[in-house]
């Protein structure tokens, strides 16, 4: 009885065994075709392939441009910060200014510091404003790299699936061995990824217009104070 049971047990474990192993080997079916059944393939049917594979190229391009405009981004980012940093110690100096002015006691240079103290202030605001509208530029640009890295995961889909269809249309029975529902399956979700992409750079260059209004905003209160409200791009 004991031997019994433990037979039955040690069947059910081997058993169980070979589910998750067939398992795993469904859901790792193929969704990529072997270069070599590819070479096997007409030329002269390799047309949608190749126009995949161009596609595919023009993806992996805008990814490498979208990385250098994060970068782009960055260094404005920094030369606003660098900006900021001024203006403050400029509205600092122009405190002191005030404050000595105020000491002495003459109206005069108490008026010309006031001004020369407001004027920084609006230098201060416009170019904290800046700060803030090159972070949002930053976000963007980094949304932007996601959506073409989304991008480029539809064109290596679309690739793959072309290259199964030309496969299974020349004849080769080895494209039996491919899961063909795998394919569609890995072109929808890549697409849907890149919906999604799209609608957060969407919003993230809505919230970047709003700051660069805000900016621009402060600048012209700054230059009508005689400041210089930084950059103007």
């Amino acid at each position: 009885m004991v031997c019994s049971t433990w037979r039955r047990g040690l069947v059910g474990m081997f058993g169980a065994g070979l589910l998750v192993l067939g398992g795993c080997s469904t859901s790792r079916a193929n969704a990529k075709v072997n270069d070599e059944w590819m070479a096997r393939v007409p030329d002269a049917q390799l047309g949608d392939v190749r126009q995949a594979q161009m596609a595919q190229q023009k993806a992996d391009e805008s990814v490498k441009r979208a990385a250098v405009e994060v970068e782009d981004a960055k260094s404005a980012e920094s030369a606003a910060k660098h900006n900021e940093d001024a203006a403050k110690s400029r509205r600092a100096a122009s405190q002191k200014t005030l404050e000595a002015a105020m000491s002495k006691g003459r109206a005069e240079a108490i008026s010309q510091a006031q001004n020369d103290l407001q004027d920084a202030n609006a230098s201060v605001a416009a170019a904290s404003s800046e700060v803030a509208y090159r972070k949002r530029a930053v976000s963007t640009k980094e949304a932007m790299r996601t959506l073409r890295e989304r991008e480029r995961s539809v064109a290596d889909a679309q690739l793959a699936q072309e290259q199964y269809q030309a496969l299974k249309k020349s004849g080769d029975v080895r494209a039996q061995k491919l899961n063909a529902s795998k394919f569609d399956a890995e072109l929808a979700d890549a697409r849907r990824k890149e919906e999604e992409a799209q609608r957060d750079v969407d919003a993230q260059r809505q919230q970047e217009q709003q700051a660069r209004a805000d900016w621009k905003q402060k600048q012209e209160s700054a230059q009508g104070y005689g400041g210089s409200g930084s950059s103007t791009k």
